[in-house]
């Protein structure tokens, strides 16, 4: 009898302890809808606390675009469009991979350029053979690939390159065929002159004006009207290949 009672006891004091901890979690009262960051719904919601994660004193403000001074106008941006060109052009005016030597090979191949030749000073070929290392050359050995950034030394070394190119590059232009308009190919330089279409051919851009006046004054301002031709053409070349 005491057994039964005791059982009986235990049980309901188990009931109750269960029923006291219902009461003390909180019960749904059917509305789902999220609690708004503040109730007063005449504040718009961009004003109330809390609604974002930063405000005034822990972000920081973006100028508008990226002019150095701020805005600018969007006429001077409509006409820096224009002179640039389509997308597919423009965006090459903004990166600049540094050219790859199977490329480099390729190109200085197309306008004429003999790359098995040898000399004293060294050819075109010879110094890109040579200079493996600046040029930023795959090594495969060390599972290191090839560079893909122009260095100091790489870019002084394509100078050379173009240097001692140029004297072929010059003779054998008018018969390279991606230059040929209606089958005639253009001369690098009308005496002393330097012509536009042949340096937009070897630059593989529209030579402006003022291209065409450096050009000249590199020519007219070398020793000798010959070193200055090859120096000009090694400069186009340069510039146009590596984003100067």
């Amino acid at each position: 009898m005491k057994r039964s009672i005791s059982m009986i006891l235990r049980g309901a004091m188990l009931v109750a302890a269960a029923c006291g901890a219902a009461a003390c979690v909180e019960q749904p009262d059917g509305n789902l809808a999220p609690t708004p960051p503040n109730p007063d719904q005449t504040i718009p919601i961009s004003e109330q606390p809390g609604v974002f994660a930063g405000d005034d004193d822990n972000t920081h403000s973006h100028m508008g675009d990226l002019g150095d001074m701020g805005a600018r106008d969007p006429f001077d941006i409509l006409a820096q469009r224009q002179e640039e060109g389509p997308p597919e052009v423009r965006t090459r005016l903004h990166s600049c991979q540094k050219v790859q030597i199977t490329a480099l090979r390729n190109m200085l191949s197309s306008l004429g350029v003999n790359l098995d030749a040898t000399g004293d000073p060294p050819t075109a070929g010879q110094l890109i053979n040579g200079g493996a290392g600046a040029l930023g050359a795959a090594t495969y050995d060390a599972r290191v690939g090839e560079t893909v950034v122009w260095s100091a030394a790489g870019a002084a070394k394509l100078f050379d390159i173009f240097v001692q190119a140029a004297p072929e590059i010059i003779a054998n232009l008018p018969n390279v065929e991606q230059c040929k308009v209606n089958g005639v190919g253009p001369q690098m330089f009308d005496g002393n002159t330097c012509n536009a279409d042949a340096m937009a051919c070897i630059t593989g851009r529209p030579a402006s004006a003022d291209h065409v006046a450096i050009c000249n004054k590199i020519v007219t301002s070398a020793s000798d009207p010959e070193v200055g031709k090859k120096i000009a053409v090694a400069t186009l070349m340069s510039g146009a290949h590596s984003c100067e």
